[in-house]
């Protein structure tokens, strides 16, 4: 196989931030001009990329061995990197909570589910991590297909 030569450089500031998010494809490119454009991050973060998101962080009872894995995922990336924001993404019509059990959430519609998990991340961070500043967002679109990231409160 023949190698590629990238035009960027090897990023050697220091971060403070990460991202997590869902890998849905058709967010990738609002997801990266919120973050640089709007946060002014300019590609200065972590990331933790995988099927719902900050979902992944809420699977206790119902995943337990995916949510020990992301546990020790995220841990790692806050201690080593001695991380002091945390942003959650979540978005509209999201696959993985199409798959997940009603019962696991007070609603049966996916936003209020998501809003619900983003909220128990950050109640549970909280305790874990007091000097974490978690920020929360939820994705969706409008008619002209545009992506559209909206604050949550906590």
């Amino acid at each position: 196989m023949s190698s590629y030569q990238a035009s960027s450089k090897l990023n050697r500031a220091e971060t403070d931030v990460l991202v997590v998010h869902c890998s849905d494809h058709r967010f990738q490119a609002g997801f990266y001009e919120f973050l640089n454009l709007s946060l002014n991050l300019d590609e200065n973060y972590d990331l933790l990329v995988i099927p719902g998101g900050p979902q992944c962080l809420t699977l206790v009872e119902y995943l337990p061995k995916f949510s020990w894995a992301s546990w020790k995922w995220f841990r790692f990336l806050v201690e080593k990197h001695e991380l002091k924001r945390l942003i959650l993404i979540a978005h509209e019509d999201c696959g993985w909570y199409k798959e997940l059990p009603f019962h696991l959430h007070e609603s049966s519609e996916p936003r209020p589910r998501q809003e619900e998990d983003l909220r128990r991340v950050k109640r549970a961070l909280a305790k874990d991590f007091p000097e974490l500043h978690v920020e929360l967002y939820y994705a969706g679109w409008d008619a002209n297909d545009r992506v559209t990231v909206e604050a949550l409160s906590a």
